[in-house]
């Protein structure tokens, strides 16, 4: 366990990569968001990405986009529904029941993300990725939670 621990600070930066590198939505996105500073170049800068290098973050943001949007709303309604069931008189099976399906899905969020962050870490050189390990502890208090 301790060696995932090591990895998920870079999952988090690259993960705000993954979502800001790009600047734009895919298309039939009807999401409001905010500007980040990826999105005014900050952190393409401060990494010395190439143009190809955006660009194939780009593809495979946009790869991934529509099943992780699915998975994150789902997510977000198992989450909503186990909430009103706590606040209800349910029954301990269908409690039980809810809890391993939001457990589910929030594995399957993390894991999807992983493996988007992974495409992405191979598309940065060695000295990226180190530029970005040494970034991370400034962009900390900046990440968002997951998912809901």
């Amino acid at each position: 366990m301790a060696k995932l621990s090591t990895k998920w600070p870079v999952a988090g930066v690259l993960s705000g990569l993954v979502i800001l590198v790009s600047g734009t939505m895919p298309v039939g996105a009807q999401v409001a968001r905010r500007v980040t500073p990826i999105e005014r170049s900050a952190l393409r800068e401060e990494l010395g990405l190439t143009e190809d290098q955006v660009k194939s973050i780009k593809e495979i943001r946009a790869r991934n986009w529509q099943s992780m949007r699915e998975t994150v709303r789902a997510l977000r309604e198992a989450r909503r529904a186990l909430r009103e069931m706590v606040l209800a008189d349910t029954d301990e099976a269908s409690f039980a029941t809810k809890a391993a399906e939001v457990r589910d899905l929030s594995g399957q969020v993390l894991e999807a993300r992983a493996r988007t962050l992974q495409e992405v870490a191979r598309v940065l050189t060695p000295e990226q990725r180190d530029k970005l390990r040494t970034l991370r502890p400034m962009r900390r208090h900046r990440s968002a939670p997951l998912a809901g």
